[in-house]
């Protein structure tokens, strides 16, 4: 590992901080580094609040800052140069004294894409890009996806090492107690959860994150013709829950509780996706059950995958879905794998 990827990685582990914090915004990360030493560290903490390139400027200490000029700044994604929420980051840098910037990935966005690169260039600011760009780009999927107006779909589901999803008409558990608390945590980082009607009906599933600490995501089910009993959770409590149906006269506002009507056509789900960015919801979780992740997968709508396979035969049932795309990460426990897939 060279220099600049020991730091790039750093830059990515706190950029990761936030998680869906930053709503529409990139996850991003910066360090200060001289001689060696890291003198301040920044990440983008929130949607409309400082960029990671600030927040690292800002946190060098008042006798440090005579070091700006001797100093390397390390970033996960190019410095914006455009006004938005906040100020140009690129302005700020260079009004820093900063002499050096090491970045890893361009910033997709069209009124980027390298434009600071080039600007910070001409200034006589030397600047090194490209340094584990695939995974700086990996770090900000969720912003490349909401720059086309959708939410980033994650698809989560568990699978038997006979690759069955589950037995017809009732629940099966098949992951173990771990991979379930880590299903709360990814629940925690999300904006909202979607189920069709089958999984709703069986389940009677809360999808909240009452095994760990965090907020609940908001609920999605699909239930064409409203049909799911008023007595599962779904319904009963108090958490904010919007129903997708295929009748327009069932269509309500509710506080709490939904109901809109979205077509059953060939865009369908894109149809969803964009109602859903509209309302604030930036990253999906689709749960299930295995037909309504099939048909994301037939869509071509989703990002990533996370695939939970057991150690736990079923011999018979429905069928998993098949997943085909780039393999990142595997996670072991005791009695499952987690895989991590991205949809390129």
């Amino acid at each position: 590992m060279s220099i600049h990827e020991k730091y790039i990685k750093r830059c990515f582990d706190i950029a990761k901080i936030a998680q869906n914090n930053v709503k529409s915004n990139p996850n991003v990360g910066s360090v200060i580094v001289h001689n060696g030493n890291i003198i301040a560290e920044g990440y983008h903490e929130m949607y409309g609040s400082h960029h990671a390139e600030k927040n690292a400027i800002y946190n060098v200490k008042e006798e440090d800052k005579k070091l700006l000029s001797e100093s390397i700044l390390y970033v996960s994604l190019e410095p914006c140069c455009i006004h938005g929420k906040t100020p140009p980051c690129s302005d700020l840098i260079i009004n820093s004294g900063i002499k050096k910037i090491v970045v890893s990935a361009h910033d997709p966005n069209p009124e980027m894409q390298g434009k600071s690169i080039t600007i910070l260039r001409d200034k006589g600011i030397v600047v090194i890009d490209g340094i584990l760009e695939q995974k700086g780009l990996d770090l900000i999927k969720p912003f490349r996806a909401n720059l086309s107006n959708r939410p980033y779909v994650i698809l989560k589901f568990a699978q038997s090492s006979d690759a069955y999803f589950g037995k017809r008409g009732r629940q099966v558990w098949i992951s173990g107690k771990k991979a379930q608390v880590k299903v709360h945590l990814w629940r925690s980082q999300i904006d909202a959860i979607l189920i069709g009607y089958q999984t709703a009906l069986i389940d009677n599933p809360q999808l909240t994150t009452r095994l760990v600490d965090g907020t609940s995501p908001f609920r999605v089910v699909i239930d064409d013709q409203l049909s799911l009993p008023k007595t599962h959770s779904l319904w009963s409590d108090d958490k904010p829950t919007l129903f997708i149906c295929q009748d327009e006269s069932l269509v309500k506002k509710d506080v709490t509780k939904s109901v809109i009507y979205i077509a059953k056509d060939e865009q369908f789900y894109a149809n969803i996706l964009e109602y859903l960015y509209k309302i604030g919801k930036f990253r999906l979780m689709v749960e299930g059950g295995a037909q309504t992740i099939k048909n994301f997968i037939a869509a071509d709508h989703w990002d990533e995958a996370r695939i939970i396979r057991s150690r736990k035969a079923l011999n018979s049932g429905i069928r998993a879905p098949f997943v085909k795309g780039r393999l990142v990460r595997k996670d072991s426990f005791s009695t499952d794998t987690i895989e991590y897939v991205f949809n390129d």
